[in-house]
């Protein structure tokens, strides 16, 4: 498949990986490379994104190939991984799928998009293409000062979609996404970054539906915690999957 990159053993737990705007499923790879030898791990493209950029996002959109993946892969029960804009479509995927996921982390992914919060994120996306080409080459440079060559040549090789990300910032507001999924009784662990601090003041908002929430601090860390501490990142997954593997 397009767009999908899968490690691990087939039969051990499965994990879907999505990854945050403007990016794309690559930079999942360090992380998959910490976690590969007991799991079988999936990381997506989602639309407007990477091998899928020439699909516009929507959200419906991201919940059908998060899908369309599960089922043609015949994953059966899934712990999905989301950063960022990842983890609201783990989010929306969830609370339409509820079946079909064994647990969630979330990273990023606490802050609520209505009232202001969504209103002035929307006139960001609006304004994010005007930005295309500086915002383009600053992607670049961070990701090639904070990660290894290696590393940043897949994730920029990969392609680097401002339009993409433009198109989730003016279509994930206006939904509250925990909301949405408040019949989820699985395991949630929050892993948001040490300096992220609008998402991890946003935990106690996301607790109020999901009072069973687990909360992680991925030390020496900003928003893309599982790009600049993917060993403690990794750490975190798998405390998820002990989590389901837990009595209940």
């Amino acid at each position: 498949m397009t767009g999908v990159t899968r490690r691990g053993p087939v039969g051990a737990p499965a994990i879907i990986f999505l990854h945050g705007g403007v990016i794309n499923r690559h930079m999942w790879e360090r992380v998959i490379g910490a976690l590969d030898t007991d799991y079988d791990c999936v990381a997506i493209d989602l639309p407007g994104h990477g091998d899928a950029r020439s699909r516009p996002f929507r959200m419906k959109s991201a919940i059908e190939t998060v899908d369309a993946v599960v089922r043609s892969l015949e994953l059966g029960g899934v712990f999905v991984v989301g950063l960022s804009v990842g983890g609201y479509v783990a989010q929306a995927y969830t609370a339409a799928h509820a079946e079909a996921v064994r647990g969630l982390l979330l990273s990023g992914s606490t802050i609520r998009y209505t009232g202001w919060d969504g209103l002035s994120t929307k006139l960001y996306g609006m304004l994010f293409p005007v930005l295309a080409r500086p915002a383009r080459k600053a992607f670049a440079a961070k990701m090639r000062s904070d990660l290894s060559d290696t590393h940043a040549d897949a994730i920029i090789g990969g392609g680097l979609s401002m339009k993409g990300g433009a198109q989730s910032m003016r279509r994930l507001p206006g939904t509250d996404y925990a909301a949405d999924m408040v019949g989820f009784r699985g395991p949630i662990v929050i892993a948001n970054g040490e300096r992220d601090t609008p998402n991890r003041d946003a935990e106690a908002l996301f607790m109020e539906h999901h009072p069973h929430a687990v909360s992680m601090v991925i030390e020496d860390a900003g928003h893309a915690c599982a790009l600049q501490q993917p060993e403690a990142f990794a750490a975190a997954v798998r405390q998820l999957v002990r989590l389901a593997s837990r009595p209940a």
